[in-house]
């Protein structure tokens, strides 16, 4: 908790006031008085906004990533099209937090280093005031446009592929697992022992598919075996690493042949898991987040949220942010000054990439696994026997649309649908939207698709991404005997079938 005093002195000096309200332009303002926070949304207008709000016993500001054309406009129950249209852009805030401090400034190193080798120039850096940091790349870094989409409508979606897009890089590229050690940027070694000392008994090593990147889960007959370097005794155990009760040191962990992944394939990889250990919390972003304003205090630490050189984030000490020590520094966050519009596009586009693979992946898997319920389908599947999950996005939605575009393309293709008659249909369906795709967009990814010349199934009904946020999951008692849209229609055609045949017979 800060005392009325301490939070007084700190924000009477000028320069913290005008570092407070440069950083919130256009942004929404959450005022916190210690405990909680006061009404919202906010803003801080003029430099005096800041004492006079700190009189009234204010100890922190917090600014929203999304960025506003009139932030006073929202309101507590707005949709996301009404965000959307008084929204003009988000920044992208990477908020990293870990329990040990020297680990979170090696991950934000690790972060940095990964988002200046995917070609971004202009990120920024700053101490949150407590565990972490946060990395700032401006939304002035990425095009107008992505994906035939205006790029400010992409939030909360957009930084949340990008953060976990970064941390398959991290984990994959710049973290290497070598025994019972694991390898940081190739310079810091940590073992597992002391891993466990700092964060508990928790599973940092996790194997997964060298193919399809699936988790390999542990059956019970699969448990890993140790032998001690001393004595050697062995023993088995689901645990990651174990100690010799005779000698007590830690024993060697032996490598098991793969029992194989259900994509078909063997081989296996051990990585290193960065979620066991630190929080990233963009990943489970959602609209109007927010994060501690520069120069704000915080209220467990008592220490300022001051901004830092990005390349010497390893070296920072936070005897620099008590309070009678803060100076502003001659680095800003979210700076604009030599940021050019084009230079995040890559990053966009590994990102949305890596979240389309993943989940066509996924959907392959699931084909592998019942390869005799997915025998194609070869005349087509009236409409009568769709799933109302499906027929609910043919009667025209709103939000979600290329969600549902990617749904219908999938779907239609595996009930035996031309893709003539697909374009013909998706463009019936367009009309009823009620805002159209654009055709160009939505012609081009079933023509796409036909390039691929591979048809993969609709994402399962259990994939809340798009069934349940688009809010088109309408379950009859038929939809509880099954996992996917094309299983409905199957077991619909076939018991028609069915019934066909014994009306013939008789």
């Amino acid at each position: 908790m800060i005392e009325f005093g301490t939070a007084l002195r700190y924000y009477k000096k000028p320069e913290i006031q005008k570092g407070i309200v440069e950083s919130t332009k256009n942004r929404e303002v959450a005022v916190r008085f210690n405990q909680g926070f006061g009404k919202r949304p906010d803003v801080l207008s003029y430099e005096s906004d800041v004492l006079e709000q700190v009189k009234n016993k204010a100890t922190s500001f917090h600014v929203s990533e999304e960025i506003w054309n009139n932030p006073l406009q929202i309101a507590s129950n707005s949709n996301k099209r009404q965000l959307d249209e008084i929204r003009s852009g988000w920044d992208l805030v990477l908020d990293i937090d870990c329990p040990d401090w020297e680990f979170s400034k090696l991950t934000t190193y690790l972060f940095i280093k990964a988002l200046k080798e995917s070609g971004i120039k202009s990120l920024s850096c700053k101490f949150s005031g407590n565990k972490g940091f946060h990395i700032g790349v401006p939304f002035e870094a990425f095009p107008e446009e992505f994906n035939n989409q205006a790029t400010k409508d992409l939030f909360p979606e957009g930084p949340r592929k990008i953060a976990q897009y970064l941390l398959y890089i991290i984990s994959n590229k710049y973290v290497t697992v070598e025994g019972n050690n694991i390898l940081f940027d190739k310079e810091h070694s940590l073992s597992l022992s002391s891993l466990k000392d700092k964060f508990g008994d928790k599973e940092f090593i996790i194997t997964k598919c060298a193919k399809c990147d699936s988790k390999i889960e542990k059956k019970g007959d699969e448990l890993n075996e140790f032998i001690c370097p001393k004595c050697e005794s062995s023993i088995k155990n689901e645990k990651d690493f174990m100690k010799c009760e005779k000698c007590n040191v830690f024993m060697e962990r032996l490598e098991k042949k793969s029992t194989g992944c259900s994509c078909g394939s063997n081989e296996t990889i051990s990585i290193f898991d960065p979620l066991s250990i630190i929080e990233v919390d963009t990943i489970l972003i959602a609209s109007r987040h927010l994060y501690r304003s520069v120069y704000s205090l915080n209220e467990k630490s008592g220490l300022a949220s001051v901004p830092i050189n990005p390349e010497k984030v390893l070296e920072f000490n936070k005897i620099i942010a008590q309070p009678d020590n803060v100076r502003i520094s001659k680095f800003k966050f979210l700076d604009t000054e030599h940021t050019k519009n084009e230079e995040g596009l890559e990053l966009l586009k590994n990102a949305f990439s890596h979240e389309e693979i993943k989940e066509s992946i996924k959907i392959e898997k699931e084909q592998n696994k019942n390869k005799f319920a997915y025998e194609e389908i070869k005349e087509a599947v009236p409409e009568e026997f769709f799933p109302p999950c499906i027929k609910h996005v043919l009667a025209g939605i709103g939000d979600g649309k290329k969600r549902a575009l990617f749904i219908l393309v999938n779907f239609l293709t595996q009930v035996g649908w031309t893709y003539e008659k697909i374009e013909e249909r998706l463009r019936e369906w367009n009309k009823k939207n009620k805002e159209p795709l654009k055709e160009v967009y939505m012609i081009g990814q079933v023509r796409y698709h036909k390039t691929q010349k591979k048809k993969v199934l609709p994402p399962n009904c259990d994939n809340k991404m798009y069934y349940e946020d688009l809010q088109i999951c309408k379950p009859d008692e038929l939809c509880k005997k099954i996992r996917n849209p094309v299983n409905y229609t199957r077991r619909k055609t076939f018991y028609l079938n069915k019934n066909k045949r014994k009306t013939t017979k008789e």
